[in-house]
């Protein structure tokens, strides 16, 4: 018998894997860390886009992430009125299968596919094979189209309230890092229009609001109530800097809880250009002060704006990085290699010029023709996109013909890329310490008594808590010119914060013991052997008010029986945990009055939590 109730859920496993062989979850081991050897950070995630969906409907909704085929066929089986399957291109040839399996099972069933998997499939197949898998591909913004299906009523606003954390941590301290990175989309879609963009042709070049800017407050304080864990709210948005309201409002959240400001901040999303216009209208000290702690950059190439692409033609992004860093701001730098403007005698000067960039941390991905952009229609009428399976639909995809470049040269040098960037600077964990030595720095020389009491003691603690990663940095460092900076950065520590505590240096000798178990393990049995996998998880949203869940408007269960090798790896973690937190306690009491109890407390807090801090 059909429900009405909705099934929303991930494509099911198991998951194809990356050109590098990482896993399509691990954001930060995949991209943004990626190269760092054993400070690569491994992290896990969430299908967000379906979250969205099931908390802004009054129907009753299931909400599968990351399912096995037997506990998919499991809740199909139980018949539902509307399915719909959230993917990105690189899963089609399973999310095909899963629709197969739901027209022969439950033919009444209703089956929706939206994100970028749905723009691609929509893009690659006519009419008719499109009818035979799916009956609405969801083009754009899918709450809106979702409450209309369901006869309700779409003038409502979005909430996104307290969707699932992520967390990432370095694979020798912890290999199930805790969630400590709340999620939020403030707007989709973009007016730059730039050609290879999914996101900008999803949303036919437009900005569509997902929150306002007091409702991006309001959800960021809901974070801070009720995980006091998170210490930093993920903000999706093309680029926050086109729209200073956002920025302005988050201001005024932190100057009215500066307690608030030790503890938290947000990651924003920005362009060369709007930041520097941003800048030039407000000062750079107004960006200091409104709340960012990182900012997503997208600086494509040092040639993008002689090519067309308006967001980079204005201001130096070496200039922009190091600006921010000077304030504490980290960054999260965007880098493409494949534009057909690459060639033997520029590409490598573009690559040294991101590199010049410093990002803290860092994404070099190939310029890949997704299906539904107007770069994948370009190509296609000339003939330069290659017949490669869905699988190979990604960021470093070798679909695109290149005009001076044969197709693995591209791969190879975003992989060089990432060698080249942690032979240089060092590793992601390093350079953001360094950018917190910065904050704190500046902020005792703010003029701004916020900035000096309160926001100092965030970076205060978060660059003592990455301190005592500074050993192990200095003993496995790819190269002397690493290890000097290492030392150069310890220094910097030390002048401006003073000598570690006795509580940091026992720390640090247990993160080098730590270090050099794993190192000589992977000598023999590399992890990146082995890609993440996530965990099924089963949500429910109840629609009745009968939940009794608090602020969190879903209930969430693990229904797979852990194996026996998971469960002894995860009682592992929680006795080396336990311990270190006895032994921290011990050291701390037997040292009172040689350490410094607001980084001490910090430090015992974390251990007691596995609270490492990712971006």
């Amino acid at each position: 018998m059909i429900s009405d109730h909705v099934l929303l859920t991930t494509p099911t496993y198991p998951y194809p894997t990356l050109p590098a062989n990482d896993s399509l979850t691990d954001a930060t081991g995949q991209r943004f860390t990626k190269g760092d050897d054993l400070f690569t950070l491994i992290s896990h995630t969430h299908c967000y886009a379906n979250h969205i969906l099931a908390q802004n409907i009054d129907t009753p909704a299931t909400l599968l992430e990351y399912p096995r085929w037997e506990d998919f066929i499991k809740e199909v089986d139980k018949g539902y009125a509307y399915i719909g399957i959230s993917s990105y291109p690189v899963h089609l040839d399973i999310v095909m299968k899963m629709c197969e399996y739901i027209r022969k099972k439950s033919p009444e069933t209703k089956i929706l596919m939206g994100s970028y998997g749905g723009q691609a499939f929509a893009a690659k197949y006519d009419s008719e094979t499109q009818k035979k898998y799916v009956d609405h591909l969801v083009h754009g913004e899918g709450v809106r189209f979702l409450r209309e299906l369901l006869g309700e009523s779409t003038d409502r606003p979005i909430d996104q309230k307290l969707m699932p954390k992520c967390g990432g941590a370095p694979h020798f301290i912890n290999k199930f890092p805790i969630g400590n990175v709340g999620f939020l989309v403030t707007g989709l879609g973009c007016p730059g229009a730039c050609d290879f963009c999914s996101s900008t042709a999803l949303f036919d070049f437009k900005r569509k609001e997902l929150l306002s800017p007091e409702a991006f407050v309001e959800h960021i304080h809901l974070y801070h109530k009720n995980f006091p864990n998170v210490r930093l709210v993920f903000a999706i948005e093309e680029d926050h800097f086109r729209h200073p309201e956002y920025l302005f409002k988050t201001k005024e959240y932190w100057e009215s809880n500066p307690k608030v400001m030790e503890s938290l901040d947000w990651l924003a999303f920005g362009s060369i250009d709007h930041i520097g216009k941003f800048a030039k209208e407000y000062g750079w000290d107004a960006l200091a002060e409104i709340g960012i702690g990182a900012i997503f950059v997208g600086v494509e190439s040092k040639f993008a704006g002689d090519h067309g692409y308006d967001k980079r033609s204005e201001y130096d992004a070496r200039e922009v990085f190091n600006r921010l860093h000077s304030m504490g701001i980290r960054t999260l730098g965007a880098w493409i290699c494949g534009w057909d403007f690459h060639n033997h005698s520029n590409m490598l000067e573009d690559l040294n010029y991101f590199v010049a960039c410093y990002p803290t941390f860092q994404q070099l991905t190939r310029l890949s023709p997704f299906p539904g952009t107007v770069l994948y229609d370009k190509l296609m009428e000339e003939g330069r996109v290659k017949d490669v399976p869905w699988e190979d639909v990604h960021f470093w995809s070798g679909a695109q013909v290149n005009v001076s470049l044969e197709t693995h040269e591209t791969l190879n040098l975003t992989e060089y890329g990432y060698d080249l960037m942690y032979k240089t600077w060092g590793s992601s964990m390093l350079r953001k310490l360094d950018v917190l030595l910065n904050g704190y720095q500046y902020c005792l020389n703010s003029s701004n008594p916020l900035m000096r009491k309160h926001k100092s003691v965030l970076f205060k603690t978060h660059a003592a808590l990455l301190w005592n990663l500074v050993p192990a940095m200095d003993r496995f460092a790819p190269n002397g010119v690493v290890r000097r900076r290492v030392r150069k950065i310890d220094e910097k520590y030390r002048q401006l914060i003073g000598e570690p505590t006795p509580l940091m240096k026992f720390i640090s000798s247990v993160v080098d013991f730590f270090a050099k178990r794993f190192k000589a393990k992977d000598a023999f049995d590399p992890f990146n052997r082995y890609p993440k996998e996530e965990p099924f998880k089963r949500y429910t949203y109840i629609k009745d008010k009968t939940s009794t869940n608090g602020d969190v408007p879903y209930t969430t269960e693990w229904p797979t029986k852990k194996s026996f090798d998971t469960w002894a790896k995860m009682t592992w973690e929680d006795i080396k945990f336990f311990a270190l937190l006895q032994a921290a306690r011990v050291i701390q009491l037997a040292k009172t009055g040689k350490g410094d109890p607001v980084i001490d407390d910090f430090l015992i807090e974390t251990i007691k939590e596995k609270n490492f801090t990712a971006f």
